[in-house]
């Protein structure tokens, strides 16, 4: 894949801003995605690319405008723009397990959106079963010495275009694409959250009151942690080519279900996840040095996670140049969380 030359820099992140109604349309989002392939100058060069949006339990929702799931027109939007430049169409897949139990039933993809996308485009729906994934191994591990990851997904001359939802999360805050990740693990061992959880241990794991009842903030970011552990042994097992983050329409809250939408007509990219993330992390309102899961990658050397050292540019109108008020293209007001804590407060947000 070939990318323009100042973003091959891991330290450069690309923001790509377009016009977002409330709520935004189908072509809204397709415009996004094609706006930050333009910018970004990507071809294709006779490879196969897979495409890994956030759809966990998409099959179980009442359709797909809801703001919890990378929206299908954005993946749209992506794979028309990858088909006129150089992607053969029998070679693009969208890689995601919409129904997320421990099961290999065949998934329907029905309610998920992604299922008119295929038709439309071409593109092949792949749900990887436990027998379809691939044993990687993991250097300088925390929790995992390896990870089974859906085989396509790492195949030799393949592409992976990582595509996460601009969104809060009940225990990673904001939720990108180090932790879109999960997505391409083995849909047996990818409850990381309540693997951290059990991992708390006696008092915590095996305590019958609700949460919110007494886990205090401190209680939480311990499981940050043990969560962070397990995010970043996944991200040492398999790297996106390519990181972009849908956020033509942001999501406040758990993470899922409780929350709230913001059109924003944004798409963040970049070919290094913690410095996407982090950019993403900021433009939601948040401080990226307060959020566990970026100091602990910053400290496993996934990347850059302090602005100062990341480069931003702005697609906008057809231009690309530098970002000089990365302030002016942050969310009105920070994110909220719900965390599912007795006192929840803005303790991540700058």
């Amino acid at each position: 894949m070939k990318l323009s030359a100042m973003f091959r820099n891991p330290n450069a992140v690309l923001i790509s801003r377009t016009p977002a109604s409330d709520p935004a349309t189908d072509a809204e989002f397709v415009t996004a995605a094609q706006q930050a392939m333009r910018a970004l100058e990507v071809e294709l060069e006779d490879e196969t690319v897979v495409l890994h949006p956030n759809s966990t339990v998409g099959e179980l929702h009442d359709g797909w405008d809801h703001g919890i799931t990378t929206h299908p027109q954005f993946v749209k939007g992506l794979v028309q723009y990858l088909h006129a430049h150089g992607a053969e169409r029998a070679r693009v897949y969208i890689v995601e397990d919409p129904r997320n139990n421990n099961t290999d039933d065949v998934r329907h993809w029905r309610n998920t959106g992604y299922l008119p996308v295929a038709e439309e485009t071409g593109a092949i729906l792949h749900s990887h079963a436990s027998f379809q994934t691939t044993r990687r191994e993991v250097p300088n591990w925390f929790v995992h010495p390896f990870r089974n990851v859906a085989a396509l997904a790492v195949a030799p001359n393949t592409v992976l275009l990582n595509v996460p939802k601009l969104k809060t999360h009940y225990l990673a805050i904001t939720t990108l694409s180090i932790k879109n990740l999960m997505g391409l693990d083995n849909g047996y061992d990818r409850h990381y959250c309540g693997q951290a959880w059990v991992q708390m241990g006696p008092g915590y794991s095996d305590n019958p009151r609700p949460r919110t009842d007494w886990l205090s903030a401190a209680d939480h970011e311990r499981w940050q942690e043990l969560l962070a552990q397990r995010l970043i042994d996944q991200a040492r097992a398999v790297t996106p080519h390519l990181n972009v983050i849908d956020g033509v329409v942001g999501r406040e809250g758990t993470g899922f279900n409780q929350g709230t939408n913001f059109s924003l007509g944004l798409a963040i990219a970049g070919v290094n996840m913690a410095a996407v993330d982090t950019v993403g992390s900021y433009l939601m309102g948040f401080d990226p040095a307060k959020l566990v899961y970026l100091r602990m990658a910053a400290q496993a050397n996934l990347g850059p996670t302090d602005l100062n050292n990341i480069q931003v540019y702005l697609a906008e109108g057809g231009r690309v140049a530098p970002c000089h008020d990365l302030a002016a293209l942050r969310a009105p007001k920070p994110f909220s969380i719900i965390r599912g804590i007795p006192c929840e407060s803005d303790d991540y947000a700058r």
